[in-house]
């Protein structure tokens, strides 16, 4: 306890009522000294074993482990990806449940880290290693992804509606006159990245529009926001000396969409005047930035919310088939859009 004590910055009296479940800790700082105890290799079990409400609801004293790891801009500080874990935990202490968030990604940190004896349902958040996961599935529990599948682990699925959403967002720019439309992001990063891929194509050939083949702006190998700015200003930099600049650009997410405004910017080419722009996620970034960006609204929260009640849905029901839930989003339109300039 003093070892957890030093690392958290709290006493040794607090971090016994913590990991004891006793009241006289707020749930922030309770929650803090958890994941202490974790990322120190610390196992600690709760006071007794699982329980029903009267309702049929899973109650407390069942572990469900929580998964981010810190792979690809998956972090807890991140604008999406914590704001859903987030939801996550919220919902965990409202259902008055045990949640231990762990962002290692490797097999060996993850079995020293859990009481396996003690888990009873996983939420996986982001790309998990599938050494990971099939690890998970051996204990025989219930497992729940958001934005993430492998087909070589049973567990159900957890999306937002990309498909739809990008290909709502492709119509509009074609009824607002653009024909040259190109998406920008690695359709190879995520399923989430190829199924917006999938609505930009979908909305393309449905208006009769030819796509660029083998285009450079869909194979974005950076990991980084100043890396995508590098590439697409190459790509789009070459694009301008061969007079084929796009009129409209969909970009993968909310990042990739400020990185192409910056582009704009040393190219002094003027948003929305010039070229439109989309993004998706609905971060802070789209409604801070000058023009704000027309976007996706994710309800990441919610998200993190209905992953938790899937979990629990099947921890419940344990003879119900896998299942894939879409969750519905909202596009927010702002400035970064705008008509297509007739031809002078």
């Amino acid at each position: 306890m003093q070892h957890v004590a030093d690392a958290a910055g709290v006493s040794k009296y607090v971090v016994s009522k913590s990991l004891s479940g006793k009241p006289g800790v707020n749930a922030g700082t309770k929650e803090h000294v958890r994941q202490t105890a974790v990322k120190l290799g610390y196992q600690f079990t709760p006071r007794s074993g699982g329980k029903t409400r009267q309702d049929g609801n899973i109650m407390d004293k069942q572990t469900i482990v929580v998964l981010l790891p810190n792979v690809r801009g998956q972090f807890l500080d991140s604008l999406y990806w914590g704001r859903i874990v987030e939801g996550i935990t919220q919902e965990l202490r409202t259902l008055d449940a045990s949640g231990i968030v762990i962002t290692d990604q490797t097999v060996e940190s993850f079995l020293s880290m859990v009481d396996k004896a003690n888990i009873h349902g996983f939420i996986g958040v982001g790309e998990i290693d599938t050494g990971v996961l099939q690890e998970v599935s051996r204990l025989n529990v219930p497992i729940v992804l958001i934005d993430h599948d492998d087909s070589l682990v049973v567990s159900s699925q957890l999306f937002v509606n990309n498909r739809e959403c990008v290909y709502q967002l492709t119509n509009h720019l074609i009824s607002l006159g653009h024909r040259d439309i190109r998406f920008v992001g690695n359709t190879g990063y995520s399923i989430s990245f190829m199924n917006r891929w999938d609505g930009f194509r979908d909305a393309m050939e449905e208006g009769g529009l030819q796509i660029v083949g083998n285009d450079p702006l869909c194979k974005l190998r950076g990991d980084t926001r100043i890396e995508h700015e590098v590439e697409i200003g190459k790509i789009l930099e070459a694009d301008r000396a061969a007079g084929n600049l796009p009129t409209a650009l969909v970009c993968a997410n909310d990042a990739i969409a400020v990185c192409a405004m910056n582009v704009m910017d040393q190219m002094n080419i003027q948003v929305p005047d010039d070229i439109s722009i989309t993004g998706f996620d609905n971060i802070e970034d789209s409604y801070t930035r000058i023009p704000g960006i027309t976007t996706v609204n994710v309800e990441k929260e919610i998200l993190g919310k209905r992953a938790v009640h899937m979990l629990l849905e099947k921890m419940k029901y344990t003879g119900f088939p896998r299942e894939s839930i879409y969750l519905s989003a909202s596009i927010i339109y702002r400035g970064s859009i705008g008509k297509m300039k007739k031809e002078k």
